[in-house]
Order: C-alpha cells, then sequence, then structure tokens
C-alpha cells in the first residue's frame, strides 16, 4: 500500500467519477482504476460500486476513506515539519551562558530569535564555562557561549570570538583608588580575593603573571566558586579583585570597577558549537548571532 493509492481514492470519492478524478490529478483514468483496483486486492474488499455514470463508496469505502485522509494529512504533516527543519523553522535549540560572560547582549539575541523562530524549542542552560565543552561533546547543548576554546577542545569544537573583555579591579567603594584608573603597581600591598583556579584557570594563571609583571606576587587571603561570591567577598572587606569588566552585569552594591594600567590582559567571549552537530537550526542562530556582532561588542 503507498500513499498514492490513498490519494486516488479520495480524490474519486470527493469527484465522484474515474473521468474527474483524472482531470484533477493529471493522472490516466487507467492509471487510477487500476491502482485502486490493487488496493481492494489488498484489502480483501470492495471500496467502490462502479457506475456507468458515477461511482459511490461502498460501506467498508467510507471507513477506510476517514483513515485514508488521516494518513495523507499526517504525512502532508510529516514532510511539512521536515521542510521547516530543513530551512531552520522546526526543531529544537539547547544553549549553555554563564550569567555574567553573556552581557547585556544575550537576552535580545534570545528574545529576537524567538520572535523569528516560534516553532522552534529553545532551552537554556547556566552553566560554567568549562561545563560547557563536554556538554557540546555529549550534544547536550548545541551552542554554547563561553571562554575561547582550549585543547583538547580546540580540534573538536568550533568557536568564533565576539569580544574581548578588559580585566579591570574590583574595589570596595570607599577605597581610595576608586577614581581610577589605577597603576597595578598600587595594588601590590593589598590582600586578593580570587575566583577558584579549578573554575577559571586560565584567568586565574593570567592575573597571577599580570601582577608579576607589575613587579609583585599577589596576596591572595581567600576564593570562591563564583563570580558572584567574589564581588561579595570584595565588598564585605575581604579584599580587592581582578575581574572580567563583564561581572559588573552582576550588579552587587558597594563595589566600584576601576581601569588597570597597563591594559594588557583581556578574557575572550566565544561563540562554540559541535561541527558534527550542525543542523538548519543551529546554523540559522549562528547567522542571527553574526548579523548581530557589532551590536554585541558595543554592549560589552
Amino acid at each position: 500500500m503507498e500513499l498514492r493509492h490513498l490519494r486516488y481514492l479520495c480524490a474519486v470519492a470527493e469527484y465522484g467519477t474515474f473521468r474527474e478524478a483524472s482531470r484533477h490529478l493529471h493522472v490516466s483514468q487507467s492509471a487510477i482504476s487500476e491502482q485502486i483496483a490493487d488496493l481492494e486486492g489488498e484489502l480483501g474488499g470492495s471500496l467502490l460500486e462502479r457506475g456507468q455514470r458515477s461511482t459511490r463508496l461502498t460501506a467498508p469505502g467510507r471507513v477506510f476513506l476517514e483513515e485514508a485522509k488521516k494518513t495523507l494529512a499526517q504525512a502532508e504533516r510529516a514532510a511539512d515539519m521536515m521542510r521547516r527543519s530543513m530551512a531552520g523553522q522546526e526543531g529544537s535549540l539547547a544553549i549553555g551562558f554563564f550569567l555574567w560572560g553573556a552581557g547585556n547582549f544575550f537576552a535580545s539575541i534570545i528574545r529576537e530569535y524567538r520572535k523569528l523562530h516560534p516553532e522552534v524549542k529553545l532551552t537554556l542552560f547556566e552553566m560554567h564555562a568549562q561545563v560547557q565543552m563536554p556538554a557540546l561533546l555529549d550534544h547536550r547543548i548545541d551552542v554554547g557561549f563561553t571562554r575561547p576554546l582550549e585543547p583538547p577542545y580546540d580540534t573538536i569544537l568550533r568557536a568564533e570570538l565576539l569580544y574581548n573583555d578588559p580585566v579591570v579591579a574590583l574595589l570596595p567603594k570607599d577605597h581610595p583608588l576608586t577614581r581610577g584608573p589605577v597603576q597595578l603597581s598600587a595594588l601590590a600591598g593589598e590582600r586578593f580575593v580570587m575566583c577558584e583556579r579549578a573554575i577559571t584557570p586560565v584567568l586565574f594563571d593570567s592575573v597571577v603573571a599580570l601582577c608579576s609583571s607589575a613587579g609583585f606576587s599577589p596576596n591572595i587571603v581567600n576564593t570562591s566558586p563564583s563570580w558572584p561570591g567574589v564581588l561579595t567577598l570584595v565588598a564585605s572587606g575581604e579584599g580587592v579583585a581582578l575581574v572580567p569588566a563583564g561581572v559588573h552585569h552582576l550588579r552587587t552594591p558597594g563595589l566600584a570597577f576601576v581601569d588597570i594600567l597597563p591594559r594588557t590582559t583581556h578574557v575572550g567571549l566565544s561563540m562554540a558549537w559541535h561541527p558534527q552537530n550542525e543542523s538548519p537550526v543551529v546554523r540559522d542562530f549562528l547567522r542571527l548571532v553574526r548579523a548581530n556582532h557589532d551590536r554585541i561588542r558595543k554592549s560589552a
């Protein structure tokens, strides 16, 4: 049994004769008659009562016709969903992000994508940058807003740099250096708060190296597994910190973000994905982000 058998039967039932069905389907009467006869033979019973001037459905034919219509409608829906999926208009998209790194642009990009593709099931996952890499490999997320790729992920995944976030000094608001910019060497005598190295190894090492280049080793008195924790420790007077400028989006009161000199250290934000998972839906989202690249950099 094929879909064309069902289409031919529906056409004969709708138009009343093989001749009219043939005219609308652009198929010969003999072909339609032959295919419906094959269908009846397969089913083991008559679907049509054939007359000289008209053709009517038998009682079993009427029952079969209703199911045939449902089958054809479902087949057309499946084909339409496939076409929409190939065009990036149907399917699902899982996106990983870390709150303070996504900046102001992330929410507007997501809103715009939802507006353009309301049929795509969009799921957002807040996760640390280092957690996003294995999540991309395992296809738990499709796109990640994360740090630039490091070995071994840089040889497996694909990424595009969106912008570089400068490292700035995070000080309590009553600190005498809040008017900035501040020479890094002026912080040599300060107590330092850091995000744990296990969470941000590249940044941790970069901060230590930056301080070393300014002639001192940072006196690290406390660490936190999260950037909100670092902000809270600094606001509590525990010390100062060197953080990516994007952390200011977390908005903890009682703090000042101050530019440091020299401005030599930056932390990149990248958009990453797995090339084996580059579906039409993923490609469409990547195109949207690329089209807004200039706006993203300005919002950083």
